[in-house]
This record gives structure tokens, sequence and C-alpha cells, in this order.
């Protein structure tokens, strides 16, 4: 009987001994995936900490080259903050802001500059392709209505969106021009030039809208279906510009409006 027990107690105490080592092993494992967890963890944040001390390394030396340079205007960056002018006609004005913020620049600065650069190069490319032939006022009326289009919620939220919408599609696009082959040429010289300095002025929303708040435009050449449901705002050049009508508009049947 003693005997019977005494293989009992061992049995017990190796089925102890193995669960013991399996608890071991895991926690062995658990913490090898903790510790790689928290180098993982470690190493991001090192990274981080690196590029923003690149970063700002690289703002001082500019900071320091602006201070050593006789003129300012020379520099490739200008920090500048938009604000809203006295005078609903001038729109928007920039004001000099200290360069001593060139010091606070971090990846995220990085990033907001390429997106912007991103959108003003699209818009700039919608005015080229559409409206390089116009005048100053037809080109700005171009931007206007991408811009106009962003802030409607009929369209996507970016520039770069609302002007690429559809290009996927031979029959889809919303500017001729991202799909009817017209971007295999490049755009180059002044025209090019003038058509990012009026994106530029658009983006930031200097001076008051010519379109009249227009979504829409074509050609004069043309005489498309869909603007028989549109609001006329205005005739810019040789394009034809157009608004969503208003619900009191739609309900006294007012389809367009002669210029003003």
């Amino acid at each position: 009987m003693s005997d019977v027990k005494r293989m009992d107690i061992d049995t017990v105490r190796s089925q102890q001994t193995q669960v013991a080592a399996v608890l071991q092993v895991l926690a062995t494992i658990l913490l090898c995936l903790a510790t790689l967890l928290v180098v993982d963890g470690a190493s991001d944040r090192a990274r981080a900490q690196d590029e923003t001390f690149s970063n700002r390394v690289i703002a001082s030396r500019y900071h320091a080259m602006l201070q050593e340079s006789e003129t300012q205007d020379a520099a490739p960056i200008r920090l500048a903050s938009l604000m809203l002018a006295p005078s609903e006609e001038e729109g928007a004005i920039l004001v000099s802001r200290s360069l001593d913020d060139l010091r606070t620049y971090d990846a995220s600065h990085f990033e907001s500059a390429a997106d912007f650069s991103r959108e003003l190069h699209c818009l700039a490319e919608a005015v080229y392709y559409e409206a390089r032939s116009e005048r100053y006022v037809g080109q700005l009326a171009v931007a206007q209505v991408v811009m106009n289009r962003v802030r409607h919620s009929a369209w996507p939220d970016t520039i770069c969106g609302v002007v690429y919408e559809g290009s996927e599609r031979r029959t889809g696009c919303q500017f001729t021009f991202t799909c009817d082959g017209s971007m295999y040429r490049e755009p180059y010289g002044r025209a090019w030039l003038r058509s990012q300095a009026v994106a530029e002025h658009a983006y930031l929303g200097f001076g008051r809208d010519v379109t009249r708040t227009a979504t829409h435009y074509h050609t004069v050449a043309v005489d498309p279906y869909w603007n028989d449901s549109l609001v006329h705002t205005r005739t810019i050049g040789t394009h034809i510009f157009y608004r969503f009508p208003t619900r009191r508009e739609r309900a006294a049947g007012v389809v367009r409006m002669r210029d003003a």
C-alpha cells in the first residue's frame, strides 16, 4: 500500500515538475516577446528623435545662413502666416514670422510641406492645361472652380482628388486634360510659371471669387447637356461658369442667371 502511495506522490511531483517547466518556458517566451516589443518601440522612438534632431540641425544651419546673408529674398523658404485681411476684397494677407520658428521644425512639418507642394502642383496643372491661353482672370477662375469643389461635399476634399477624379476612366474624367492625352506633353516655360503663380493665389484665397461660387464650367465652343440644371454665373474669356441652384431657385424654376 505504501508503495502505491509513493508512486502516486512521485506521479504528482512529476506532473508538477512538468507543469512548472511548461510555465517557465511560457514565461520565458512572454518575456522575450515583451523585450522585443520594448526594443522595437524604443527603436521607433529613437528613430523619430534622430529625425527630429536632424531636421532641427538643418533648420538651425539654414537660420544661421539667413542671418549671415545680406538679403532674405534669395532664401528658398519663406516663413509666413496667412491671416484674413481687414477688407473682404483683399481676401487674405501674409504676415511674416520670426525665423526662429525654423528651429521647431520636425518630420510632420516636412510631410505637410510635401502635401502642400502636391496640392499646388495639381492645381497648377489644371490651370495650365485648361486655361493657359486665357488672361489672368480666366486662369484664376479655373483654379477657383477647383477650390470651390474641394469645399463642396459632392467632391473629394483634396485638390488632387478633385482634379483627377474619374481620370482612370476614358469617359469619366472631370477635367478633360487628365484623360485625353494632353499630359503626355509636360508643362513648361512662362505659361507654366504663370500657372503656378495663379495656383498659389487661388490656394491661399487672395482676392474675391471671380466665378461667383461656380463649381462647373465649359468652353464657349460646346453646349453640354448638364448645364441646363445649373445656374449661369459668369462668362470669362472662353469659359462659361455655373453653380448649383438654391432651393428657392429650383422652386421658382430658375435655371440660368444673366451676368450682372
